[in-house]
């Protein structure tokens, strides 16, 4: 049985593609129906704006992102387990759908300001994970924050690498240098 894709979904993936190819401000209504095949006033029964259609993507698709990395953070095991789980988790989300990973990688800084402090925002799990596995002595102490931002920053970085492709090959193929180099920063 196959699945239907629904007008809906056809525009958000060719918005999504948009707006990775070209960026956000340089996209209008006007090019995303084209891209599906539709006017304009047809695109506007599914959203009422571009902006609107962004949030939608964005804020839909970021928590989908957290709660899935909230369930590799709770893990049992060690912390080095629970870190090696969250990061295979964040490489295997880009190579299921690394158009996806790109659009959240590009619009996050519109954001994130919108997105609420739980286990739906992925650097919430991730700032929680590590000031949870400081307080237990699981891994040495730290300022948490910084601490995430580098391990979030090794892997964000080589995605935006691969984006633009300085790096060849995606994150899932690197899942274990990746992990390996986030065990330094907390070792």
């Amino acid at each position: 049985m196959s699945e239907t894709v629904t007008s809906k979904d056809r525009i958000k993936r060719e918005a999504m593609r948009l707006f990775v190819k070209h960026g956000t401000d340089a996209v209008s209504m006007r090019d995303i129906a084209d891209a599906v095949g539709m006017k304009a006033p047809s695109l506007y029964a599914h959203f009422r704006s571009r902006d609107e259609l962004i949030a939608a993507l964005f804020l839909g698709s970021y928590s989908d992102y957290g709660r899935k990395l909230a369930g590799a953070a709770a893990t049992a095991g060690t912390a080095h387990q629970q870190l090696r789980a969250m990061v295979r988790t964040i490489c295997a989300l880009h190579a299921e759908d690394e158009l996806l990973f790109n659009f959240l990688l590009l619009t996050q800084h519109g954001f994130l300001a919108e997105v609420r402090a739980d286990d739906s925002n992925p650097v919430e799990v991730i700032c929680r994970w590590v000031a949870t596995s400081m307080q237990s002595g699981d891994i040495p102490p730290g300022n948490p924050t910084l601490i995430a931002g580098a391990i979030m920053g090794i892997i964000i970085q080589n995605a935006t690498f691969r984006m633009y492709g300085r790096l060849t090959t995606g994150l899932n193929d690197h899942a274990d240098e990746l992990f390996a180099l986030c065990l330094r920063i907390i070792s």
